[in-house]
């Protein structure tokens, strides 16, 4: 399988970040990875109930070239999660604001709190 292209945080373009940011179903994304640690496995299929599989993939692929998440693959299972770090080194609040702008936002879609089970059957 060909290694997941994830750019370097020097070279994460503001207005990249942004225009990804720009959409609500990648906002929607956003707000739920947020409500999981680095450690737990947030895995590309639990994200369904936002889009179809291959409109997230889309969305995924956006969001990780743009450098505001970062893409593991484990066997044939993909999990997903936020360049916090990385993105607080470059940007100093940005991300955390724009989360928490966005949990306010009661427009924008929103899985419940049941993807946050971990169940793997999703």
């Amino acid at each position: 399988m060909k290694p997941v292209f994830h750019p370097d945080i020097e070279d994460v373009a503001p207005a990249d970040v942004f225009a990804a940011l720009a959409d609500p179903i990648r906002l929607g994304i956003l707000i739920a990875l947020a409500e999981v640690s680095e450690v737990d496995k947030a895995r590309c299929s639990h994200f369904t109930a936002l889009a179809s599989p291959s409109l997230l993939s889309y969305h995924f692929a956006k969001l990780r070239e743009a450098g505001i998440t970062r893409m593991r693959v484990e066997g044939t299972s993909r999990y997903l999660s936020i360049r916090r770090d990385e993105l607080n080194q470059r940007f100093p609040g940005l991300i955390a604001s724009v989360i928490e702008t966005a949990r306010r936002d009661p427009n924008l879609p929103r899985l419940g709190p049941e993807w946050l089970s971990g169940s793997d059957e999703a």
